[in-house]
C-alpha cells in the first residue's frame, strides 16, 4: 500500500547513507524537480532509513544524481502491488 507523497509521485530512490540522500536532495533541487523525503519502505531497506520520492515523469533525473557522484542502492517505481526496478 502506498502512502503520502509516494502515492502521488511514484518514483523512489534509496541510499546507503543519509549523506548520500542529502546529496541527492541538492541535485533534485538544482534541477527544479519536486521531491519528498520519506522513510524507506520496509521491503527496500538496505542501509539508510531515508529515501526520496519524486514524480515518475522525471525519472531521467536519476542520471543527473548518479553523474553528480551520489551513490544509490536502488531506483524503483512504486505500484500498488509493490516496488519494481525503475527503467529509464
Amino acid at each position: 500500500m502506498l502512502y503520502g507523497k509516494l502515492k502521488e509521485y511514484r518514483a523512489v530512490i534509496t541510499f546507503p547513507s543519509l549523506t548520500e540522500a542529502l546529496g541527492a536532495e541538492k541535485v533534485l533541487t538544482r534541477f527544479d524537480c519536486p521531491f519528498a523525503s520519506i522513510p524507506t519502505p520496509r521491503s527496500l531497506r538496505s542501509g539508510c532509513n531515508t529515501s526520496l520520492c519524486f514524480p515518475l515523469e522525471r525519472k531521467e533525473i536519476v542520471d543527473e544524481v548518479i553523474d553528480d557522484g551520489v551513490v544509490l542502492t536502488g531506483a524503483y517505481e512504486a505500484r500498488e502491488d509493490g516496488f519494481f526496478s525503475l527503467v529509464w
